[in-house]
């Protein structure tokens, strides 16, 4: 099955998920998933589960794992209370858990592509997160925006491109200056597969400045 394939029976089955997933009460099974160290069971089995909302789940440190064994995705959350993408990051969620296509499935749904991007693409560690992941596709995001995390870092700037497909050909439409502004230079970018003529043909702002400036 090709990528583009998996990827839209996953998101349909992820829909089917977060929909569900927004109207149903929670389980004793679940609440006790959700509350595991961090409230007693008899406390929280008799929490009606209105109560169980974004404030609830902040006062006790409820913890992402907790959330995520109970079965709760974002779009749920958003119904009890978690307002935007930054307040699901503030309980504890990154970019690792976008790479469950469920999960950024209900995410976008929940809050938008864009404030999901905003929100959990911050630094060089979020861009290697999710490069080369289905993540990328759902949200939209470019080389360019992965790199642009990536600024003055060329240990994860590399993580980054070595993930990204096809090899020798990911960096298409990406300004020069941004991989600059990596760290990145000819030894490592060779190493990846970009020659100077690769990058010329693929960058955009490629001079022979540029690529003395990277060391070609």
């Amino acid at each position: 099955m090709s990528i583009a394939r998996r990827l839209a029976s996953e998101c349909s089955d992820a829909f089917e998920m977060q929909t569900d997933d927004a109207k149903r009460q929670l389980t004793p099974r679940q609440k006790l998933a959700l509350a595991r160290r961090a409230v007693v069971p008899e406390s929280i089995l008799a929490t009606d589960d209105n109560e169980i909302n974004n404030a609830f789940l902040s006062r006790h440190g409820i913890s992402a794992t907790n959330i995520r064994s109970s079965g709760l995705l974002p779009l749920g959350l958003r119904h009890r209370g978690v307002a935007d993408a930054t307040a699901l990051r503030t309980l504890g969620f990154d970019a690792i858990d976008l790479n469950d296509a469920s999960f950024c499935a209900s995410s976008i749904s929940a809050f938008g592509a864009d404030d999901v991007t905003r929100s959990f693409i911050l630094t060089a560690g979020d861009a290697v997160a999710i490069a080369g992941s289905t993540a990328v596709m759902q949200l939209g995001v470019t080389a360019q925006k992965l790199l642009e995390a990536c600024a003055g870092a060329p240990v994860q700037a590399k993580s980054v491109v070595q993930q990204m497909e096809p090899r020798g050909g990911a960096l298409r439409g990406v300004d020069v200056r941004v991989i600059l502004d990596s760290g990145l230079r000819a030894q490592t970018l060779c190493a990846l597969g970009y020659s100077a003529d690769s990058l010329r043909e693929q960058t955009t702002m490629c001079t022979d400045r540029e690529l003395r400036l990277l060391g070609f």
